[in-house]
């Protein structure tokens, strides 16, 4: 039988999802009289609990495998094993996490109780036991002004009970990043902060290459793709992440991407946000917008070969040199994606090279600019997914974080982010969601649907697959929050 001591902000169904035990198991075993009502410093004995550092992650279910399946290459395998590489790349990534996150649970340990002006927040009578039990009657208390519930919670944290009803955990900008930090483990790789990309859906799979193949792989050059979320240089998010940690920590800055030297780190962020100042104007921002403008049903048709040309020749290897026949001077490079210098005086390189990508690295460790990370994916990729979270009650961690993946993955205007709702419909479970335990249940058939499968009728894609997985382990215990209160969206 395992302990357990309350800690501020739990509530008894948080802490038997935590040990994978029902709330009905935790009240009868603790002979709780009112389950509401539970106090800080309180000890909970957790029947039958299992080992809380084995992640809950549901296997797929046996398929017999057609010959249809091998000649597609399918194999329920290679899920489960990407999802284990992914654990094991969080293992070794997560000494990059440490102390971030000792700083974002700092954070969340002094933040004061929440409520709202329609819960008391109420003393009991003063015990002389360190952790006095809230009274199982649900007797009310004369009212407390928050400023003393906050000096009574930094002075005798421990000592005094903490008695709080929740409308739900006010979703705070701490609380905002813990669920981000969360989704991160489902996109960085070993380097944590510091993880690269290099190109890679320029240099694609053919030839040779194991790179990332894609409709423009070897037409159009992406750059550096950088950090937790995966910030891309062509596109303007990495200029955007740059500008942050600048405005966050200028002297560190200057000193990591400058080598010192404020010129140089001043043009990094220059080039991947408006451009390279020496590149024409007429030299498109974003290449692969330029393409996909080139590919348009309304591009015009004089734009249509060209672009067919392009693709004909990135995908032959007439001369047989082992790289497609494209010529270098064709390649799209939009006006952000410019070799730069690293140091005055050398020649340009690009950003995913030599002393740049070391830079990158070195830039991945250092604390305000990991905030700087988390805080852009919170403005990118998060807070644009609330509105339609509140319109349908999503109010878990879980939940809320698997949108916020979504987003990350397809963009925050993407469909595929209420990839949640369409399979809620589909397993028959009420929208807009009545509880949590509904949203959770949803997002494990999501989790159970398999490699390129489906809930219901809406395919599932096998990256939605692995998040839904990652996720539910929770490899930072940041996702067993209480559920929140759809007001502080």
């Amino acid at each position: 039988m395992t302990a357990h001591t309350v800690r501020p902000h739990e509530t008894i169904t948080s802490i038997a999802r935590h040990y994978h035990v029902t709330v009905k198991a935790l009240v009868s075993e603790n002979n709780l009289r009112n389950s509401d009502f539970i106090g800080v410093g309180q000890t909970l004995e957790i029947p039958d609990a299992r080992d809380i550092n084995t992640p809950d992650i549901p296997k797929p279910r046996p398929k017999i495998q057609t010959s249809q399946d091998r000649d597609k290459g399918f194999s329920e395998n290679a899920l489960e094993e990407t999802t284990e590489a992914i654990l094991r790349s969080y293992r070794i990534a997560s000494g990059w996490l440490d102390e971030l996150l000792q700083r974002l649970r700092h954070r969340e340990a002094n933040e004061s109780v929440q409520h709202t002006e329609k819960i008391k927040v109420t003393p009991a009578k003063k015990s002389t036991a360190r952790h006095a039990v809230a009274p199982a009657n649900g007797s009310s208390y004369s009212p407390k002004k928050l400023s003393d519930v906050k000096k009574t919670l930094q002075e005798r944290l421990g000592k005094e009970p903490h008695i709080v009803t929740f409308n739900g955990v006010k979703l705070t900008q701490n609380e905002r990043m813990q669920i981000i930090a969360a989704v991160a483990t489902c996109e960085m790789n070993k380097d944590g902060f510091g993880s690269i990309n290099a190109d890679q859906e320029f240099v694609g799979r053919k030839f040779g290459r194991r790179g990332i193949e894609v409709g423009y792989s070897r037409i159009v050059h992406i750059g550096l793709s950088y950090g937790i979320i995966q910030y891309t240089q062509d596109g303007g998010p990495l200029g955007q992440l740059l500008q942050a940690m600048q405005s966050k920590n200028s002297t560190e800055f200057t000193r990591v991407f400058g080598g010192g030297d404020k010129t140089i780190a001043d043009l990094l962020v220059t080039t991947t946000t408006s451009g390279h100042p020496d590149v024409a104007t007429s030299v498109p921002l974003s290449g692969q917008q330029y393409w996909n403008s080139l590919r348009s049903k309304k591009s015009s048709s004089n734009n249509k070969p060209a672009a067919n040309e392009l693709k004909n020749l990135s995908i032959t290897d007439n001369d047989k040199d082992g790289k497609s026949d494209l010529p270098i001077e064709r390649e799209i490079r939009g006006r952000r994606v410019q070799p730069i210098a690293a140091i005055r005086g050398a020649p340009p390189t690009d950003i995913w090279i030599g002393v740049w990508k070391q830079r990158f690295l070195d830039a991945g460790a250092v604390i305000d600019f990991q905030e700087a990370q988390l805080e852009l994916a919170v403005r990118n990729y998060f807070n644009p997914v609330l509105p339609k979270a509140k319109q349908f009650n999503v109010r878990s961690a879980l939940a809320l974080a698997f949108m916020a993946a979504c987003s990350v993955r397809w963009g925050p205007t993407s469909p595929k982010v209420y990839l949640i709702i369409d399979a809620a419909k589909e397993i028959h479970v009420q929208t807009p969601f009545v509880n949590g335990e509904d949203e959770i249940r949803v997002i494990r058939a999501i989790a159970h649907a398999g490699e390129k499968s489906k809930v219901g009728s809406i395919a599932i894609p096998e990256d939605e697959v692995r998040r839904a997985k990652l996720l539910i382990a929770d490899q930072l215990k940041f996702l067993a929050e209480d559920y929140y209160d759809i007001s502080s969206y």
